[in-house]
């Protein structure tokens, strides 16, 4: 019995020791994106780290791509209008900068084929201007989805484009990593740009616009998605092989067991989870977006972790969640869950839509950041190489 109780002691000490060395390590980041204030002026993106420093988070990802605008300099894109610094401001430098001094990871936040979402007319060098003819279209040529102008994945001029945006941001700025976001259709119903309808119907034989549910349309749509992720993957690697490169994906509704039925598979021709299994993708950040307060919400909530966990193919994954009228307590139980469940950290949305920062700070350090940590190590990569 004694040497029973010594080994159940023994093993106690190495559980807990586990857990401790596990606590060592977790993503917890913020998505600062520049519809709000947050990153629009030195002024601001001081508050900002501080406001992270002081939660104990340890990344910021903030917005360098909105909607075909640069909140850097961008050699190719226009400079957004509404950041409010003079033309000597770089938002992004001004963030890595302050990120580096206080000891945070910047991510850039790059959304990739949504490049307006305004009814007022871009500006003349804007791409939605100077290339028309990327456009991605339902089939009665309309261009304006719920979520705005998007280019077309099916043109490969589109993803040339972007792959040549990516080199540019990569090379001149010492960011740890790059979020994709809007890599994506709009819906089922989009991909009738003209030109990308042509190049379906030469490979395949066909003639006309195919039916938004060809399964054969369907998988090539797909296709055309993760083949613009594999480009950005093989340029980052050029480039700066120890970046990061994430994503933040779709995880609507329920979760289904198998992952073609999801929202982003079927309806979006986004397959993330292939992304994991090849490795084109570090990170994984399924904006897990439930309300805390709604019953059927905290299940779907659950689901998604397991499911996220599940495909993850042994590369991280990181839980957005979203701060619901301002259940501060809501959001501290769903980082305790997502922990519980194994994933590698989190990542909020957003610290600029947040009107409740200062109690969301109180509550997260009293309950789940009580102490500051650091990011897990990805064992596939190397270092970042700066400079």
């Amino acid at each position: 019995m004694k040497f029973r109780s010594s080994i159940l002691a023994l093993i106690g000490v190495l559980v807990a020791a586990g857990c401790a060395r596990a606590a060592e390590h977790e993503f917890r980041a913020v998505w600062v994106h520049t519809w709000r204030p947050g990153l629009l002026s030195p002024a601001e993106i001081q508050e900002t780290v501080r406001w992270a420093r002081d939660t104990n988070m340890n990344a910021l990802i903030v917005q360098a791509r909105r909607v075909g605008d640069a909140y850097y300099n961008s050699a190719y894109e226009p400079r957004s209008s509404s950041i409010q610094a003079g033309p000597d401001f770089d938002p992004l430098d001004c963030a890595i900068k302050q990120c580096r001094a206080n000891g945070l990871e910047v991510h850039a936040w790059f959304n990739v084929y949504r490049v307006w979402t305004s009814n007022t007319n871009p500006p003349a060098d804007h791409v939605v201007n100077l290339h028309p003819e990327w456009l991605s279209k339902e089939a009665n040529g309309n261009t304006g989805s719920k979520d705005g102008k998007f280019l077309d994945p099916g043109v490969p001029e589109v993803r040339r484009y972007l792959v040549k945006l990516i080199a540019d941001l990569v090379s001149k700025y010492d960011i740890d990593g790059l979020t994709l976001d809007f890599v994506r259709y709009p819906g089922k119903n989009w991909g009738y740009n003209e030109l990308a309808v042509a190049r379906f119907n030469t490979l395949y034989g066909r003639t006309g616009n195919p039916p938004a549910d060809d399964p054969l349309w369907c998988r090539w749509r797909r296709e055309q998605v993760t083949e613009t992720v594999r480009a950005i993957r093989r340029e980052v690697n050029r480039l700066k092989p120890g970046l990061k490169l994430s994503a933040a994906t779709v995880s609507w509704g329920p979760c289904p067991s198998d992952f073609s039925r999801t929202d982003a598979y079927a309806g979006l021709f986004q397959d993330w989870r292939l992304w994991m299994e090849q490795g084109l993708l570090d990170a994984n950040m399924p904006m897990n977006y439930k309300d805390p307060s709604a019953p059927k919400h905290n299940q779907y909530f659950a689901d998604w972790l397991a499911g996220a966990r599940k495909w993850s193919c042994g590369r991280h994954v990181y839980c957005g969640l979203m701060v619901f009228n301002s259940n501060v307590s809501g959001v501290a139980a769903q980082v305790k869950a997502a922990r519980e469940k194994g994933l590698d950290g989190i990542v909020g949305f957003a610290f600029s839509q947040a009107d409740c920062k200062s109690e969301l700070s109180s509550k997260l350090r009293s309950t789940v950041f009580s102490k500051r940590v650091r990011v897990p190590p990805m064992r596939w990569k190397a270092g970042p190489k700066r400079g």
